[in-house]
């Protein structure tokens, strides 16, 4: 039994081979295109920070922390 880390369901792998990670081609696909989404994410927010002077350059700092604190959560959940 294992379980799927995109959508949390139990699923059985067939006995050969390596073991799948995700229950279906479309959870792996959801997860690699979430992560990519984040990782540009990301970098747009990390270039709009370096960008742009006075209040809002915070503010794209924060949101920049924020997308790499989700980049790193679905990272760790694709590995377990």
């Amino acid at each position: 039994m294992a379980v799927c880390p995109w959508c949390v369901q139990v699923f059985t792998p067939s006995g050969r081979g390596r073991p799948p990670r995700y229950c279906s081609p479309r959870c792996r696909k959801a997860q690699f295109q979430r992560e990519r989404t984040l990782k540009r994410q990301v970098e747009r927010y990390r270039d709009l920070a370096a960008n742009n002077l006075g209040p809002f350059r915070d503010y794209w700092t924060e949101k920049a922390a924020e997308a790499a604190d989700d980049l790193a959560a679905v990272q760790l959940a694709a590995r377990q």
